[in-house]
């Protein structure tokens, strides 16, 4: 069995009528809508944010997992493919998951705007349902996550992206989501704050694992990924497995190479040399010590849950997004 799906097992059949709630929340009675909107939601990934809210959902409820986790799950999955959308466009990927980016397929217009429409059901549907401390709380983690791109942005141009503005910029763009998604799951089966605020850091924590293993595996081969390969040094970021060599090189080695990642856009063997000179001096291991941090945090609070399937789902969770290579 895959590894996703056994941490699933324990919410098929909450995904199943997940599945056609978001389906629903995403109609339209315009076909050309309703197939770039099918297209998006059949290229969705892991679906890791939907299941931490379910989990901690289900950790939190003595009566099983309601339709306010639905509405939270619904919630942040939009918000985070609506953001993937429109990120395509900015980084000009032709590939996401292996398949075709939405601007790829059709154009930029259409997945800018495709992006948009995501956006305004997710807040409509989540308006709608009166749920407000749940829409709250999701939405108010939209700026954040705008912000960490726009200062990943702003240090891609300039190359001054040290440890602690990367920390800073993973936890804005991906962490602040996984943990909007955990502490809402608590939420919506009415734990009260203290139990949100932990449940939150959770998923906080993961998110933070999540991030910067998706950086040590920007430097894997495309084939295994599904991504195209130091995607990020083809657009100047500077990712932590290279601030790590960074960190330890005289100002004039690191000068060389910042020059070198400035050219790289344009010459594919300068990458090919960066990202080897990454991997031979030790740039991956040094971010697996970070990622392991994380993990070890966010298993110390799973641990203090009582023993259920939903405590060990998310235990196999820090697992997997430990040891996944794609």
């Amino acid at each position: 069995m895959d590894r996703l799906e056994e941490i699933k097992r324990p919410l098929v059949k909450h995904f199943d009528e997940y599945d056609t709630f978001m389906r629903r929340a995403l109609g339209s009675d315009n076909p050309f809508v309703v197939s770039v909107m099918d297209y998006i939601i059949s290229s969705r990934g892991k679906g890791i944010r939907p299941m931490l809210v379910f989990l901690l959902a289900g950790i939190h409820s003595e009566y099983g997992i309601g339709k306010r986790a639905y509405l939270a799950a619904m919630m942040v999955e939009m918000i985070h493919n609506a953001s993937l959308v429109h990120d395509d466009v900015v980084d000009n990927s032709d590939t996401r998951h292996g398949k075709p980016t939405v601007h790829s397929r059709w154009n930029a217009r259409v997945s800018v705007l495709s992006g948009d429409y995501i956006l305004a059901r997710a807040y409509s549907v989540g308006v709608q349902s009166a749920q407000f401390d749940i829409v709250s709380y999701v939405t108010a983690g939209i700026a954040e996550l705008v912000e960490g791109e726009l200062i990943q942005s702003d240090h891609a141009e300039k190359r001054d992206v040290t440890r602690e503005s990367y920390l800073d910029i993973i936890y804005k763009k991906t962490a602040i989501l996984m943990g909007v998604s955990s502490g809402a799951g608590a939420m919506a089966s009415g734990a009260d704050a203290t139990r949100v605020g932990l449940a939150r850091q959770i998923g906080l924590d993961l998110g933070m694992a999540f991030q910067v293993k998706d950086d040590m595996l920007d430097y894997a081969p495309s084939e295994q990924t599904g991504k195209s390969s130091c995607a990020d040094l083809r657009e100047g970021k500077i990712t932590l497995p290279l601030i790590a060599i960074l960190e330890r090189c005289s100002e004039t080695e690191r000068a060389a190479v910042l020059a070198k990642v400035e050219r790289a856009a344009d010459d594919p063997a300068l990458i090919e040399e960066l990202s080897a000179f990454v991997r031979r001096e030790g740039g991956i291991e040094a971010a697996e010590t970070v990622m392991n941090d994380y993990l070890d945090r966010a298993r110390s609070i799973i641990l203090t849950y009582p023993e259920s399937e939903y405590r060990r789902s998310l235990e196999m969770l820090c697992d997997y997004i430990g040891a996944r290579n794609y």
